[in-house]
């Protein structure tokens, strides 16, 4: 059992809530600005596919709001992720491992999406922390495992290992 203490209570919220951000940035932006929550040289997996640093995780983003546009419907998609089971494990004052569950909801076209029969997808995920230069808390490694795939092609497609 975790036992928290002065010194860990705080990261332990503070992991929370990037996990918590980074999410909502997903589902808000479509994680457009993701890479704001990342150090310098995260490595961000993607279906088994290395996106290295922030430039390379904008650059994903920015190419997957591009198919959106071209291949949803009126170029939209509307998704949303729960995460729960969060459990941050603090190694020591500057790195954190947080692992949670994803359970993603999506659909083209615009909300709300109708005759949904499950979610796209429920995956175990594990995000390694650093606190950066600035003291803020930062994703260094962002990896995740599917456990349950439902049936969308888009993204299937984009990150989903086959």
């Amino acid at each position: 059992m975790t036992r928290l203490n002065n010194e860990t209570v705080l990261d332990t919220i503070e992991l929370q809530h990037l996990i918590l951000d980074w999410g909502h940035e997903l589902d808000i932006n479509g994680g457009i600005n993701v890479a704001s929550l990342c150090t310098d040289d995260c490595n961000y997996l993607l279906g088994g596919i290395s996106h290295r640093g922030r430039d390379a995780i904008t650059k994903f983003y920015a190419g997957r709001a591009e198919r959106i546009r071209l291949q949803q419907k009126d170029g939209v998609r509307t998704q949303r992720h729960t995460l729960s089971n969060i459990r941050a494990i603090i190694q020591d004052k500057d790195h954190a491992t947080v692992r949670f569950m994803v359970v993603n909801y999506s659909a083209e076209g615009k909300a709300p999406a109708r005759d949904l029969v499950g979610p796209t997808i429920v995956a175990d995920a594990r995000m390694e922390c650093r606190r950066d230069s600035d003291l803020i808390w930062r994703i260094a490694l962002f990896d995740s495992q599917p456990i349950f795939v439902g049936n969308d092609p888009f993204l299937n497609a984009s990150v989903v290992k086959k």
